[in-house]
């Protein structure tokens, strides 16, 4: 650590002595990445001893084996950290078998803990942005054969962590890849490798005929809380072989203007040394006269007119930091754009109709934008839950407006809150309400659901936040026996609602016409109308989907093929209605290049900068390069199947990449 060395070292200490007794172990420098698909590959020999996951939680008796029998073990590489756990179980007992509808904790399921803050004794477990993550997604049936898995950091899809399950039952092998991009601290500084963190695995283990779920840790035993709560109690573990990296010096934004709706930007950033070792930053906007987003590469999506502030830290340790100031003007606001919630109108729906960014539990889909929920009536009125996690950006000062429609086959009690769901401070409801239907005046609302359509509007405002909360909102249905129905949910900042664009006209529809055909390396005009003529916004954004084809487009909707096949191209609206209008087109292969050559030709990236990469389906095949005047510019007999060009002295423009039997296009 470059800043604050003297403070970090007194909290380090202090963890250190705080966590004498507890566990601790080594995650060696692995040779390769292993492969996460369940199967044990060579390079896990590179790791220190199994680790027994043998101690019982509290006083729960799990059967997992005699010591040594269900381990743990973990490497690392500049990439991240891997963890292998090996469970010997008497029987494989996952939630899907008893309980389709139950909590998947409740039933045999592993769990990764970790806690990179340099302070490792706070009192906090996992929560957002805490530097506290748990690794825990579930067993999914027919997905356990090792088949590639991604999830979050709550154990739902996502693209955060990579892992794998290997069961020959009883016993199971879990495998995990968690990226060090993922795992910074409370402040967003990434992971001192030098030093140490904490971690923790659980096993949960239940059998039929058992009344609750049994756990095995390798270090939190429950003596102060568990891990889930308070992170406390878990072990210590060093990175061997790590080194002291390049701390960034100075960083410099270039900020600019948004001046379409919707529009976005990306900050330019220059960071010193060149040489530095981690150049990832953390985003942030702060909200002026204006409002928008950044996300973690630095692009400002406009969402208000008027001035932002964009700031970007550095995540390795330095604690430098930069500001650019971002303006914006002519953006339409809508509700849905001022929407802190995530999917609030359950139009992203996952493969098995569960609502993306949502938790879930009981029997939930998403039919036609409408969350249909059919919980079971139970003893405690949150077993039945629909959740979202944080996130939301709130804070003490501002008023906020929560909105929601529902309703239900039968009347039932129901229950939703906003609430930080900790241990240690009681699951207390994060804020206040003037509702008649918060008891006590708190974000907590009680009422039972009617049988049409109604649109509820509480106020609320966040008064028991803290840095530290758990934040959740819930609908708790576990007292509600009928099938629920809920859309449109929606909290908005009050301040908010007066910037909202009263005399918005959206586009109805957008019809795309233009040749339904195009040669490879050719162009094609299309033409978009939009409907109403008198729409607020009447222009559109060009986009291409590729399909066994591919092809570029741009501002103006003129198409150029790069590779022979079907492509869907679509014009979307401008203004905020979602509308869009598609085409499908053809591309052809031109004359003398048979048809059945489809697939046989791939090039990335593209556009490319220094290298090229070509991919064929057969070996000794000659592959050329031309520019876009037919000039050759390097040919070479491939024995193989890929090949790597150097392009780097090539001149920006568009050039061809032939075969005996294919043509592609890529652009410099």
């Amino acid at each position: 650590m470059k800043k604050g060395i003297s403070t970090l070292f007194l909290c380090v200490l202090f963890a250190v002595v705080a966590t004498a007794q507890k566990p601790s172990a080594v995650f060696y420098k692995a040779s390769v990445n292993p492969v996460i698909d369940g199967v044990v590959d060579d390079v896990w020999a590179e790791a220190e001893a199994e680790h027994d996951i043998a101690t019982n939680f509290v006083d729960q008796v799990p059967t997992l084996g005699q010591p040594g029998e269900t381990t743990w073990q973990a490497l690392w590489s500049p990439d991240g950290i891997f963890v292998l756990l090996r469970v010997t179980d008497d029987e494989f007992y996952p939630w899907y078998i008893p309980d389709p509808d139950g909590e998947t904790w409740q039933y045999d399921k592993p769990e990764l803990y970790f806690d990179v803050n340099y302070e490792l004794v706070d009192g906090l477990g996992p929560s957002v942005n805490q530097g506290h993550y748990q690794v825990a997604p579930a067993f999914a049936e027919g997905l356990n054969d090792g088949t590639p898995l991604t999830c979050d950091f709550n154990g739902l899809d996502g693209s955060i962590i990579d892992y794998a399950f290997m069961v020959e039952e009883p016993n199971y092998i879990a495998e995990y890849f968690i990226p060090f991009s993922e795992l910074v601290d409370k402040d967003g500084i990434a992971i001192d490798l030098t030093g140490e963190i904490g971690f923790d695995v659980y096993v949960i283990d239940r059998d039929p005929g058992d009344a609750a779920e049994r756990i095995a840790v390798w270090a939190n035993d429950g003596t102060v809380a568990s891990a889930w709560g308070n992170m406390d109690d878990c072990g210590t573990v060093t990175f061997d072989g790590a080194e002291q990296g390049i701390y960034i010096d100075e960083i410099t934004l270039t900020g600019g203007t948004i001046t379409e709706n919707n529009g976005t930007l990306q900050i330019e950033v220059a960071i010193l040394p060149e040489e530095a070792t981690n150049k990832n930053l953390l985003w942030k906007v702060e909200n002026g006269t204006g409002k928008a987003t950044v996300d973690k590469n630095g692009v400002v999506t406009g969402i208000i007119d008027g001035d932002v502030t964009i700031t970007a830290s550095a995540t390795d340790g330095s604690y430098e930091e930069a500001t650019a100031t971002v303006t914006i003007s002519n953006q339409i606001v809508t509700r849905p754009e001022i929407n802190l919630i995530r999917n609030g109108y359950f139009d992203d729906v996952k493969p098995d109709l569960t609502p993306a960014e949502w938790v879930i539990s009981g029997q939930t889909v998403v039919s036609e934008g409408i969350c249909i929920v059919d919980p079971t009536e139970s003893t405690n009125i949150w077993d039945f839950r629909l959740q979202q996690l944080g996130g939301w950006g709130l804070n003490n000062e501002d008023m906020y407006e929560f909105s929601f429609v529902l309703w239900a086959d039968e009347s039932d009690t129901m229950n939703l809150d906003f609430e930080d769901a900790r241990e240690a401070v009681g699951y207390q409801r994060l804020g206040v309400s003037t509702h008649e239907l918060a008891p006590g005046g708190i974000s907590d609302w009680t009422f039972d659901s009617p049988t049409e359509p109604t649109k509820y509007i509480f106020d609320v405002q966040f008064t028991s936040l803290v840095p530290e909360s758990n934040q959740q909102f819930q609908f708790m249905l576990g007292h509600h026996d009928p099938v629920v129905y809920i859309d449109s949910v929606e909290l908005v900042r009050v301040d908010d609602l007066a910037f909202l664009t009263t005399d918005y006209i959206p586009v109805e529809a957008i019809t795309v016409s233009g040749a339904s055909t195009v040669a490879l390396g050719e162009s094609i005009q299309l033409s978009a109308e939009v409907f109403p003529a008198e729409a607020t916004l009447t222009g559109v954004k060009w986009m291409v989907e590729p399909g066994s084809g591919d092809a570029s487009i741009d501002e103006n909707g003129l198409l150029t093929a790069d590779t022979a096949g079907s492509v869907i191209v679509k014009a979307m609206a401008k203004d905020d209605s979602g509308v869009m209008g598609t085409l499908n087109v053809e591309v052809t292969w031109p004359l003398g290049v048979p048809e059945q050559s489809a697939g046989t030709l791939k090039v990335y990236p593209n556009p490319a900068v220094s290298e090229l990469n070509v991919v064929l389906t057969r070996e000794n095949s000659t592959v050329s390069i031309y520019n876009s005047v037919g000039m050759k510019m390097d040919e070479v007999l491939v024995r193989g199947t890929e090949h790597r060009f150097d392009i780097s002295a090539y001149a920006a423009g568009i050039y061809f990449v032939r075969t005996d039997n294919a043509v592609s296009k890529f652009v410099k």
